[in-house]
């Protein structure tokens, strides 16, 4: 998979006609799925297109840049790569982006090679939100996805987001494409959250850590009383080095912490986590 940082004002040398996702993809849930679905079936009736999705590193909303996104852009192209994706092009927000016209964004895209376009029926872009399907219809050929809805509602990185503050990390992953997942730095299994993240509610969850390919099992406590939250891991033998990335995926919540007493690890903890592995 081939990563580019565009700016939406130059022209990336790819050399291949591309079937092109649309969107913001601040996260990558059973939504998203319904384009990645539609833009494989295309590729499988024209194979020498190649697979390409746009991202936005940062969301915007009524054209101011949102600091706090749900999944860290490391972690979303994990899963892009996973999903097999042969161009991924990132576009980090800034006042010219968020100014652009309708009329030049689809100037840019056609610098780019695209030949066919994947987005959602809610689909929006410019300044202010002023193109829409119906104008790229008119540039490209366009393809829209089904909508993916759950109890009647339409699944969304928002729904997502208030999923993961509450702590349900059983439904949020019941919707993502991967489980919930932070990457984190750890100095003798103690971290700090990373910056810019919503933070999941307080509490004790079980855990899978990935460590140089290696995957690991436990638990990871989130403080509510301190900057300071600690993996668990039962059948890691080394510390890791505190300049080592850890891909930590959430599984399920143990409890959550409402008091200073029960802000630690406890054995019962120890004990429910180790039920909880032994059970998937």
């Amino acid at each position: 998979m081939k990563i580019f940082n565009w700016n939406l004002n130059e022209k990336l040398n790819t050399n291949d006609d591309l079937i092109m996702c649309l969107g913001g993809f601040e996260s990558l849930h059973l939504g998203h799925n319904e384009l990645f679905k539609l833009a494989k079936s295309y590729k499988n009736d024209n194979p020498n297109s190649k697979l390409a999705i746009s991202i936005f590193a940062n969301s915007i909303k009524n054209n101011e840049v949102i600091e706090k996104k749900l999944l860290q852009l490391k972690v979303r192209l994990y899963i892009l790569a996973n999903l097999d994706f042969d161009y991924v092009f990132i576009i980090t927000p800034n006042k010219e982006i968020i100014n652009i016209s309708d009329n030049k964004f689809i100037e840019e895209l056609k610098k780019m090679n695209i030949k066919t376009i994947i987005c959602g029926q809610d689909y929006r872009f410019g300044f202010n939100h002023q193109g829409d399907i119906s104008k790229l219809k008119k540039h490209f050929n366009v393809h829209v996805a089904s909508e993916k809805k759950v109890n009647h509602s339409k699944i969304s990185t928002h729904l997502i987001k208030e999923l993961i503050s509450e702590g349900n990390i059983n439904y949020a992953n019941e919707l993502l494409l991967e489980k919930y997942a932070l990457i984190i730095k750890a100095d003798k299994f103690i971290f700090h959250l990373p910056e810019n993240i919503i933070k999941i509610k307080s509490g004790i969850y079980v855990v899978n850590a990935i460590i140089k390919d290696i995957e690991y099992h436990g638990l990871c406590l989130i403080s509510k009383y301190s900057n300071d939250n600690k993996l668990y891991l039962f059948d890691i033998t080394t510390i890791p080095s505190k300049h080592q990335e850890i891909y930590t995926e959430f599984l399920g919540a143990i409890r959550y912490i409402d008091t200073k007493q029960n802000d630690n690890i406890n054995d019962e903890d120890l004990k429910i986590a180790k039920k909880y592995l032994e059970s998937i």
